[in-house]
């Protein structure tokens, strides 16, 4: 995957949700604007026909209202309207389009910029048929019309601005997990090639070797046998640990999970740990809450103090101490390891979850360690929702934590929820 993949897949990112966003929007506000002119339109349409309907003299003192009557024989026209409603150029000019007018449309502008609709009907007036026109002026409304029409064109400009960069930034975070994944395959890739160059060289030195003398024995090439066999065993662990890791990382863990006391598996495996303190004269000592549950699988508990605890034995020195602490505090169970030792510098506390760092690499130790372990105890602990952190201090000590939820039925939840 290159860079060009990414930007393509950020493109799709992009490029479609502003698509549908956008022509949400439009909809939205055309939807918006149509309902309303429908509405306002049918209100003066409504009140047209009502003063068509009734006489003139009813609606004589609304001044949105101008009566033309216009007589086909004659052609004499006259009009009723509000005084000083209308000037009377006007009226003269409402006067000639209603009655000159031969198109379809009922509604014409003024010269003035005044918006009119008519209705037409023939009445007896005064013994005589004439053609009555009811012209309303609607003005108001077309303005108050005009001026939603406006702001809903602005609302929408800036909404899909917004839209537009928003996606914009939310393309390239939605691709980040991608391309940090990507590095991380990268990374491992290149870091395991590092790794399993040394252990392959040696092995093919040594096979070699063996083959340069064929009528030497087994007991004679045995040195040679050893080295390739340590070197095998090196690649094996790095590749069940690069397994393990990938799998814990990619969420397709598989494991059984169970409501676990956990203090029974800690304490099994503290005994374990006896005869390597024993060794180095380290003091191993262990303490705990009674009866601490969590949702968990035994196999992970083991593998993440036995990382800790294996960490901690490497980088303590003679007639050193180690303390594990299992303690319940609310709602999580809090696991120390604590170990003296030469301590780890601020600089690396902030990398030693990172995939093959190692603190000190000349460190006779951890010379064939390949900087796995912790990132593997840091995926564990995500993966069991909690949270593990280091705490150090150059020359004194080394303390890391890890708090995990804990384990409750209904009832305990209420209690604990009560305390808190």
């Amino acid at each position: 995957m290159d860079d060009r993949i990414l930007k393509k897949l950020q493109r799709k990112f992009f490029y479609l949700p502003v698509a549908i966003g956008w022509i949400l929007i439009i909809v939205a506000c055309s939807l918006v604007f149509s309902v309303s002119h429908t509405e306002a339109m049918a209100k003066v349409e409504s009140s047209l026909l009502k003063a068509n309907t009734r006489p003139y003299f009813d609606n004589v003192h609304s001044e949105k209202f101008i009566y033309v009557f216009y007589d086909d024989t004659t052609e004499s026209v006259s009009s009723r309207v509000l005084l000083d409603a209308f000037s009377s150029d006007e009226i003269v000019e409402v006067e000639n389009y209603v009655i000159t007018n031969t198109s379809e449309s009922n509604k014409f502008s003024s010269s003035s910029g005044n918006k009119y609709i008519y209705d037409s009907s023939v009445v007896l007036e005064n013994g005589t048929w004439m053609r009555k026109f009811v012209v309303m002026d609607y003005t108001d409304t077309y303005e108050n019309l005009r001026t939603l029409g406006i702001t809903l064109f602005c609302v929408m400009v800036l909404c899909m601005l917004f839209i537009l960069a928003f996606y914009y930034f939310y393309a390239k975070k939605a691709i980040e997990p991608v391309k940090q994944s990507f590095e991380r395959q990268q990374e491992l890739i290149a870091n395991a090639s590092h790794e399993l160059k040394t252990p392959i060289t040696i092995v093919r030195t040594n096979l070699e070797l063996i083959g340069s003398d064929p009528e030497a024995t087994v007991a004679d090439n045995m040195k040679w046998l050893e080295s390739a066999e340590y070197q095998v065993n090196r690649m094996n662990t790095l590749i069940l640990d690069m397994l393990e890791l990938t799998r814990l990382e990619s969420n397709k863990s598989h494991v059984e999970r169970e409501a676990l006391i956990v203090n029974d598996i800690i304490e099994g495996m503290m005994l374990s740990f006896e005869a390597p303190c024993y060794e180095k004269a380290i003091e191993l000592s262990y303490s705990a809450d009674k009866d601490i549950k969590i949702f968990a699988s035994k196999s992970e508990i083991e593998k993440l103090l036995g990382i800790l605890v294996d960490n901690a034995i490497k980088y303590t020195p003679n007639n050193g101490k180690i303390t594990v602490e299992l303690k319940r505090q609310r709602r999580n169970a809090v696991l120390t390891c604590y170990n003296t030792g030469e301590g780890i510098s601020q600089e690396n506390i902030n990398n030693i979850f990172r995939r093959f760092f190692k603190v000190d690499t000349s460190h006779k130790e951890t010379a064939n360690s390949f900087g796995l372990g912790l990132s593997i105890a840091h995926s564990i602990v995500q993966s069991l929702k909690g949270e593990i952190y280091c705490q150090s201090e150059l020359g004194k000590y080394t303390k890391f934590t890890v708090e995990l939820p804990i384990y409750a039925s209904f009832s305990e939840q209420y209690r604990l929820s009560e305390k808190a």
